[in-house]
């Protein structure tokens, strides 16, 4: 069979659900087509808003105002021993972990 044969083939065989099916390809697009146009919208996005810039200096009022660093009072000395103590824990470590799992 030679190629001039099969591209006959091609499009006389079944050539009438073929017409058909373009047809209705095409009738099936211009109804999408006419939705879409018809469904548009036409609205577009508001500007944003513009905020006025001024050239002239904040009130006194609005001046931002850092206050002095608060003194911790002499009275207020840490109650923990350092890292480095020599105290050592009450009762051993394993057991306590132990009775507190329930073990």
């Amino acid at each position: 069979m030679n190629w001039g044969h099969q591209i006959k083939e091609l499009f006389t065989l079944n050539w009438r659900e073929k017409i058909i099916s373009l047809v209705l390809a095409f009738l099936f697009w211009f109804m999408i087509k006419a939705q879409d146009a018809r469904y548009a919208p036409t609205y577009t996005m508001p500007p944003p808003p513009r905020i006025p810039v001024s050239s002239s200096p904040a009130p006194s009022q609005l001046t931002p105002v850092i206050p002095p660093p608060v003194q911790v009072p002499s009275e207020l000395e840490p109650t923990l021993s350092p890292p480095n103590a020599s105290t050592k824990p009450a009762g051993k470590p394993a057991e306590a972990i132990g009775g507190a799992a329930g073990l």
